[in-house]
């Protein structure tokens, strides 16, 4: 199996990005071989995916890396660090990187993982997205497809 999956909040404003790119995608039939699927809220339901069965994971998530406003980027887990201050490992404050490292711990299968972060504008309770993110959404479906599709290119 290969999965896109949007995770986040949709009632934190921008933290919603990876949810309503998903769930867009799958109005639209916009799957191309890919499952996709929703973690809202639990970053550690992603280890529900990690089995032998799996081939690929395409994670959506905002990512505060400094850059401006609605910019987007593909990287691996492995080109970056957390910076976010957690008491420990639970289901309310859990991180990305925190659950692959858990999966690691666990000998789960991590399959190959690759991570689309979206620079919040601001993240907030709120229920839609900031202007920049919103502006830019047909562009962050662009770049999951085009993203998929040469995952699924022969050869």
């Amino acid at each position: 199996m290969k999965y896109v999956i949007g995770i986040g909040n949709y009632s934190m404003g921008d933290d919603g990005i990876g949810l309503r790119l998903v769930e867009a995608m799958a109005e639209r039939g916009l799957n191309n071989g890919f499952e996709l699927v929703e973690i809202a809220h639990d970053a550690l339901r992603l280890l529900e995916y990690f089995s032998p069965d799996t081939a690929q994971i395409l994670l959506i998530d905002c990512v505060t890396r400094g850059a401006r406003p609605g910019d987007h980027r593909f990287f691996t887990p492995a080109e970056v660090e957390t910076r976010k201050c957690l008491s420990g490992l639970t289901t309310h404050e859990s991180d990305v990187l925190q659950a692959l490292a858990l999966a690691r711990r666990l000998a789960l299968p991590v399959p190959p993982l690759t991570i689309l972060g979206i620079e919040p504008e601001r993240i907030a309770p709120e229920a839609g997205l900031s202007p920049a993110l919103e502006q830019r959404f047909e562009d962050y479906v662009a770049a999951v497809l085009d993203h998929i599709r040469r995952a699924t290119a022969p050869g």
